[in-house]
């Protein structure tokens, strides 16, 4: 019933705005003019509601990791820079996995290393035997030597060409389980950075709804954040006077408490298709009416919090 009755005091104003500047055209233009000319007064305002926001919107902050929240490091109201750690999760677990993950690395350094300096000495080794068959070769042809000898240096080239490949294919292998485990260690880490909870903007915490202590999943909505920058005002036009509403109209705004003036600002985005209500409507009214989202850029000293509930009116001419 609450919001049904914001919903008419909406289209009280914009009604009573209506009649105001009929009235007030129709008084100045009937002076000194025939009757018939009253009847074209126009209309030069459009009233509605509007919600204050940051320019980049109102940030919910979510939980990438399941876990229990170890601490809240920016507080409620709290100004942050992009980047900063807004809450950790319990990462005790996770940092002993990865403790265990680079553990392995200098042990796996070593292995290849070894492996390389033992393919190193079989190639010497090969080179000289390949050397020494190949003079073989020649004593043979000049009976220095016996069938038996040639065939021996040949034997010790083909045994140390099988070792020499044997250790190639042990540092493929060993060097595949290094990339294995500089994998599973980004992993590890990509793991921890999950559970640590970061600004994407310069701003500040606007509310938390869990505590230290509670136990979040993945997706879990955990409080909102407001980016810093400029304000602007969120409102929704009739459909009736859409298309009257254009970029770069001056517009102001006023306290729903008061009525008192509280900033002014410029037209900066329409929306480029009609919808149903729904800054301000209840969800149970049955409502056949559609507008259209109107954002208003906030000049500079503009006395409004965010969340504000403001009455905003646009000047279309």
């Amino acid at each position: 019933m609450k919001t049904k009755m914001t919903i008419s005091f909406s289209g009280i104003l914009m009604m009573l705005a209506l009649i105001s500047c009929s009235s007030e055209d129709k008084k100045n233009d009937t002076v000194g003019k025939p009757a018939s000319a009253s009847k074209k007064a126009e209309m030069n305002m459009v009233v509605g509601i509007a919600r204050i926001e940051p320019e980049k919107g109102l940030l919910n902050i979510y939980a990438n990791a399941n876990g229990r929240i170890s601490k809240i490091v920016a507080v409620e109201n709290q100004s942050v820079s992009k980047g900063s750690d807004l809450a950790l999760l319990d990462n005790q677990t996770d940092n002993a996995l990865l403790a265990i993950e680079q553990s392995k690395a200098p042990a796996q350094n070593a292995a290849i290393l070894s492996a390389t300096q033992n393919a190193k000495a079989v190639l010497s080794d090969l080179q000289k035997a390949q050397k020494d068959e190949a003079l073989n070769e020649q004593l043979f042809k000049a009976k220095a030597i016996t069938e038996q000898a040639l065939n021996d240096s040949k034997s010790k080239v083909t045994r140390l060409q099988y070792d020499y490949q044997k250790l190639i294919a042990d540092i493929a292998q060993q060097k595949s389980k290094e990339r294995e485990i500089d994998a599973n260690i980004k992993y590890r880490k990509a793991i921890l950075s999950d559970r640590q909870i970061k600004s994407a903007f310069a701003g500040s915490v606007l509310q938390w709804d869990v505590h230290e202590g509670d136990y979040v999943t993945p997706g879990q909505k955990m409080g909102q954040f407001a980016p810093d920058g400029p304000l602007i005002a969120v409102t929704e036009v009739d459909e009736l006077f859409s298309d009257k509403v254009g970029k770069g109209m001056r517009a102001e705004i006023y306290s729903q408490m008061n009525g008192q003036k509280t900033g002014s600002g410029t037209v900066v985005f329409i929306a480029g298709f009609l919808k149903k209500k729904s800054l301000f409507s209840d969800e149970n009214t049955v409502e056949d009416r559609r507008v259209r989202e109107v954002k208003v850029l906030l000049n500079t000293g503009a006395k409004v919090n965010i969340n504000n509930k403001v009455d905003c009116k646009i000047y279309l001419k």
